[in-house]
């Protein structure tokens, strides 16, 4: 994508995080987590349907720390059905295994915006041989929805992810569901950049799927719209500077003492999800290029709002007062006569 094309993705994408409507939709939104999973779900499919796009801003310095996988047995089970594990690398021309990655990264969307811990498993698919990241479990400080749990508050307290003025980015997730933990330092002064596999930063941002605890049958493959060139080259941060000083997370399948690699970007990374894509629409970059055409074209659709949560809500709450005031004015006449 040419510097103007881009410019112009990047600004239609920020445009659709307003952060009024944020503090609406994550205020009010929490109270959808109290209904029925397939009350949770009918709102999720009426929502993918009226709201094409919604966007998906990652922030610096988002960070990636890949481990080999040293139990693939365990690790292939917690992969949904039509997968397997796939052997890559992170950066162009290194040696390939099959990996977990941790990301940790602050992220602005159009439904929320807070920091998020994310465990992968990479796989590929066995119908359309695609990387896919296989989203394992998460933790966050902000609302989020899944198919397994639906829509759920935050899970990690604390849950830091921030700089210093020494060049350190600091990481430290708590988790209140599992007692999980992990805690890592990086020296961002001592990264350097170096190209990033193709074949696992983009095709694999265009298959993504739910496992591990989060394995659901009723999980749908997803793709991200971007431009492949954020995921040309990042910064490689060497062993001696990133300290992990604590990991519980996927103990049983990796050694929490032993990443391969740490990868930093030191920009912002903007996605589009067309909610309405069908899994596994997008498979080259020129389908890349042609979503984020229709994307930039498309005018007059409704994005997410806050009024979306506030107007049924209210209704909700007007109907059960006058229900109740109507119980009440009964039992006084009944009462009085």
């Amino acid at each position: 994508m040419e510097q103007k094309k881009n410019r112009e993705f990047i600004l239609k994408a920020e445009s659709l995080v307003k952060p009024q409507d944020v503090t609406a939709i994550s205020f009010l939104g929490d109270f959808n987590k109290y209904l029925p999973k397939k009350a949770q779900q009918k709102i999720m499919e009426k929502g993918n349907r009226s709201i094409p796009y919604m966007a998906f801003i990652v922030d610096p310095y988002c960070l990636f720390l890949a481990y080999k996988i040293k139990d693939t047995v365990t690790a292939q089970s917690m992969l949904p059905d039509g997968y397997e594990l796939a052997e890559v690398s992170v950066f162009s021309g290194e040696e390939k295994h099959p990996m977990v990655i941790i990301s940790a990264f602050s992220a602005r969307t159009s439904a929320f915006i807070g920091y998020r811990l994310e465990f992968y498993i990479i796989a590929r698919s066995r119908d359309t041989g695609m990387i896919s990241w296989i989203i394992a479990d998460y933790e966050t400080n902000t609302n989020s929805h899944d198919p397994k749990n639906g829509f759920c508050g935050y899970t990690s307290d604390p849950a830091v992810f921030t700089t210093s003025p020494f060049g350190e980015l600091l990481i430290d997730f708590q988790s209140r569901k599992q007692c999980g933990e992990f805690s890592l330092r990086a020296d961002l002064s001592k990264g350097e950049k170096k190209e990033l596999d193709y074949e696992l930063w983009v095709e694999g941002n265009m298959s993504i799927d739910y496992g591990g605890s989060l394995k659901d049958v009723s999980s749908k493959t997803f793709s991200l719209i971007f431009d492949p060139r954020l995921m040309k080259e990042a910064l490689c941060i060497p062993f001696s500077g990133v300290e992990v000083i604590k990991n519980t997370f996927f103990k049983e399948i990796i050694d929490y003492r032993e990443p391969l690699t740490a990868v930093v970007f030191p920009y912002s990374q903007h996605f589009i999800i067309k909610q309405d894509l069908i899994g596994n629409e997008l498979r080259s970059e020129m389908d890349l290029e042609n979503q984020v055409e229709l994307f930039l074209s498309r005018t007059g659709y409704k994005t997410m709002s806050g009024d979306d949560i506030k107007k049924p809500l209210f209704r909700g709450m007007a109907i059960s007062s006058a229900v109740n005031i109507g119980i009440i004015l009964l039992l006084l006449l009944l009462l009085l006569l």
